[in-house]
């Protein structure tokens, strides 16, 4: 599908939509958004609570104007029962009809880009890969079938090694996908530089002649720098190395403060802007929470800090400069 102008997205989990109206005013035009599995315990069956919830957040994104990227769930919330043993053809066909359903639900309010599932290439749920991406094949073929408008994609944790190969998988002959998408976090999780997005963007369009999402990307304006723990360190459950020393291991110059996140953010914004092979990006995130998702500790930098408005919406210096920039570079 042909988009007339460039996406100008954002990432918007764990907010329940009370400060849309101050999103807006930044010049956000997308937002992307989870949806959970949808059915209790039969196909077509009760809604579960949490899909209602969510899809509540879509209903009043969309009556403010915001189209909607929906993140389609993964292998660990397609492994249902009744959905036939994973890996399976029942599966991957009721695979299929779920992600068809998921486009009639929410038909008007959503699309037409689609991502499908979350860093797939990174989390196997003990499955395999090439069972993942599989279950990302027919995610796909499904919404398509539903929507032949629509446009769907992968984001990748990587782009280099297993990322590549991961998506070689999903990208396979007679695909329906319209774009591939990237997350990368230069400067905090990976080696600094917002300008190696420059080679991110070569190395997948080269391959897989696609427009490019990025999907995730971003800044966090808080935490210490300190070097890695050695390899083979025993951790707590769920803990990322970022938690376990409770600091970066990667800065950008003038480390993780507000200051260089606004100016971080600002090239970023640039960047997509202006290259040709980008379709749109999704800033990662809107507001810092209070707690890590990974560890649960207040103020851990692995989680609490990437958002442009702080945990009580009052602009960081990063608010301000994204709102300038895209206004500047998108018109």
């Amino acid at each position: 599908m042909k988009f007339k102008e460039k996406v100008i997205g954002l990432n918007y989990y764990h907010n329940d939509g009370h400060d849309l109206d101050m999103v807006k005013e930044v010049g956000f035009n997308w937002l992307r958004r989870y949806v959970a599995f949808p059915w209790k315990d039969a196909m077509y069956g009760e809604l579960t609570d949490e899909y209602i919830r969510l899809r509540k957040v879509i209903e009043v994104a969309h009556e403010k104007g915001f189209k909607i990227m929906v993140t389609t769930p993964g292998l660990r919330d397609f492994n249902q029962d009744f959905l036939g043993p994973v890996g399976s053809e029942e599966f991957y066909e009721n695979v299929m009809k779920t992600c068809a359903w998921y486009v009639n639900d929410l038909k008007g309010m959503v699309g037409p880009l689609w991502c499908i599932g979350n860093e797939l290439d990174h989390f196997d749920q003990g499955h395999g890969l090439d069972i993942v991406a599989e279950t990302a094949f027919w995610s796909c073929e499904g919404i398509v079938s539903a929507d032949p408008d629509a446009s769907c994609g992968i984001n990748l944790s990587r782009v280099w090694d297993q990322g590549l190969e991961f998506a070689d998988m999903v990208y396979r002959e007679g695909h329906k996908f319209g774009f591939i998408g990237d997350d990368q976090y230069f400067g905090s999780w990976q080696r600094p530089g917002i300008e190696r997005w420059y080679e991110a963007i070569d190395v997948l369009y080269e391959r897989y002649k696609l427009p490019i999402v990025a999907a995730e990307w971003g800044y966090s304006s808080s935490g210490e720098t300190k070097p890695a723990p050695p390899e083979g360190t025993r951790m707590k459950p769920g803990y990322t190395s970022v938690c376990h020393v409770f600091g970066w291991h990667y800065e950008e110059e003038g480390g993780h403060t507000d200051e260089v996140q606004a100016e971080y953010l600002r090239q970023g914004i640039e960047l997509f802007a202006k290259h040709p092979h980008v379709l749109g990006q999704f800033l990662f995130k809107w507001s810092d929470p209070k707690t890590c998702w990974a560890c649960g500790r207040v103020g851990c930098p692995a989680e609490c800090f990437w958002g442009i408005v702080d945990t009580n919406l009052k602009p960081k210096p990063a608010y301000y400069s994204v709102k300038k920039a895209i206004r500047e570079y998108y018109g």
